[in-house]
């Protein structure tokens, strides 16, 4: 689960991803946000997408965690030697 003593993104990546909501909202919208509006934005999706991006994050592991397991085996069976 997520940590919350440690925040998700540095605040320096924080405040770029607001920026950008703001300029978005702006050019798309044609609505102006404020810092705090468009830290609520952030936080809103950050919630809503958090749990479908760490279930891929995890989705991937295991498909990685299989391919290099496959690997071993395969290296494993190699060293087998022919019985008289």
């Amino acid at each position: 689960m997520n940590d919350p003593t440690r925040p998700l993104m540095t605040k320096e990546a924080r405040e770029t991803l607001n920026q950008g909501v703001q300029r978005w909202f702006e050019s798309e919208l044609n609505l102006e946000l404020g810092q705090f509006e468009a830290d609520s934005v952030v936080d809103y999706f950050v919630e809503q997408l958090t749990p479908a991006i760490h279930n891929q994050a995890i989705q991937s592991a295991l498909a990685l965690l299989r391919e290099y397991h496959a690997r071993i085996e395969d290296d494993v069976y190699a060293l087998e030697q022919p019985e008289p």
